[in-house]
């Protein structure tokens, strides 16, 4: 009878979890509730929390789950690689059919482990399981790399660029113009790690001579206003927990007023939460990628003095997150969403577009003079930048100025004499 207990007991969480991952899939992990997790599975919600205690144990195990699921993934698509030396077409070509299949609709493990990288309440538990999720991938490609010398190390940028390209392959999938932005982006990745001759940067200028940016939407309002306070709170709570985290309610909680107050300032509420992305960005931006220079000699700038700069952008600790961390997590957010609703793609679009082009037009004073930072070397860099700060996000593991200093010397080239 114990046995058979058990057995019933472990067939009851697996079809919990199951059903858990196919919610998640479809709606979004932070939309599930007990109560609707009961109903499809049909069975009450003492079952689920008799099997997994709080709402944070049946994610934890769901997380478990999908990481499984996600080292079956990578052995399966791996092997059908096996033995193939990366040579620029095939390279690329893996690399965009990793996207293509990790942002497929019958994924739901991916979307689990997107959820949990946006999950801001995340404890030591949880960060373990991110930290082998993390290094499953690495290992993955690491491993199919490895089949040259001078390709194996490549495998932590590769990570750390697909981990931000994969939500924007999410959110913009079939759009021709990010597909044709992300293949010369991934392909200049490809030539970097073969040592191949970087080409032209044809579809990003393209891109961006076509690109009407949106202006800061708080240009010449009164700073005591209450519609930049309105935006400074709106912007806050984005930056934290994510387009899901903002309401009427949340935003005029905080100010202290009534929720008409937006409707008064604001046509609808999807206006005023682009307003606020918008800010959110502009507001927190560093001076030198809104172009404004740095006080130091460009000809004093080296390795160290870059890096003790960019750290700061990338700090994860709570009360100073850095901007590259809080931008990464607005992006990350805003894709996943667009996932769902269609409307947010173009939003999604203008955030991708050419990366990099704040570091690229803006690097004297800022980049040692050493490096080449061609246009497609600075997006190589900005995805790198905004996937690591991800990755330490939510695996609790700071990008360190060793880390910086080492993807700077991989991705970007030297100038030669």
């Amino acid at each position: 009878m114990p046995f058979l207990q058990a057995t019933s007991r472990a067939a009851d969480a697996q079809q919990i979890v199951d059903a858990a991952i196919a919610h998640a899939g479809k709606d979004g992990l932070h939309s599930l509730t007990m109560r609707d997790l009961a109903q499809a599975v049909g069975k009450s919600t003492t079952v689920i929390v008799n099997l997994f205690g709080t709402k944070a144990g049946l994610i934890q195990a769901v997380g478990e789950e999908a990481l499984r699921r996600d080292a079956a993934f990578h052995a399966d698509f791996f092997r059908a690689a096996e033995g193939l030396n990366p040579g620029r077409d095939s390279l690329l070509a893996l690399v965009q059919h990793y996207l293509h299949r990790r942002a497929a609709d019958d994924a739901g493990f991916v979307r689990i482990w997107e959820a949990l990288t946006l999950d801001a309440d995340a404890g030591a538990e949880r960060r373990d399981l991110m930290r082998r999720w993390h290094a499953l991938r690495v290992d993955a490609w690491r491993a199919h790399l490895a089949t040259e010398d001078r390709t194996a190390d490549f495998s932590e940028p590769v990570v750390a660029t697909l981990t931000i390209e994969q939500f924007y392959a999410g959110a913009l999938a079939g759009r021709p113009d990010y597909q044709v932005i992300a293949a010369e982006g991934l392909g200049g990745l490809a030539d970097r790690i073969l040592g191949l001759p970087e080409g032209p940067p044809t579809a990003t200028l393209w891109y961006r001579h076509r690109l009407i940016l949106p202006k800061a939407p708080t240009d010449g309002m009164d700073p005591d206003s209450m519609r930049l306070k309105l935006l400074d709170i709106a912007a806050d709570q984005i930056l934290a927990g994510g387009l899901t985290a903002i309401t009427n309610r949340s935003v005029s909680a905080v100010a202290g007023t009534s929720t008409s107050t937006l409707a008064y300032h604001w046509p609808d509420m999807r206006r005023f939460v682009l307003d606020a992305v918008w800010h959110a960005v502009f507001r927190d931006m560093p001076r030198y990628l809104a172009g404004q220079k740095p006080d130091d000699d460009p000809a004093r700038v080296d390795l160290d003095r870059w890096a003790s700069r960019m750290i700061p952008l990338a700090s994860i600790q709570p009360d100073a997150e850095g901007f590259y961390v809080r931008y990464a997590r607005l992006i990350a957010s805003i894709c996943v969403e667009a996932r769902r609703d269609a409307s947010l793609r173009d939003l999604a679009m203008l955030l991708r577009g050419p990366e990099g082009g704040g570091t690229y037009y803006n690097q004297a004073g800022i980049w040692p003079a050493e490096f080449d930072l061609t246009r497609l070397a600075a997006t190589r860099f900005a995805l790198w930048y905004k996937g690591a700060a991800l990755i330490a996000l939510t695996t609790g593991t700071p990008v360190s100025a060793t880390d910086l200093q080492t993807a700077a010397g991989q991705l970007v080239a030297r100038k030669t004499r």
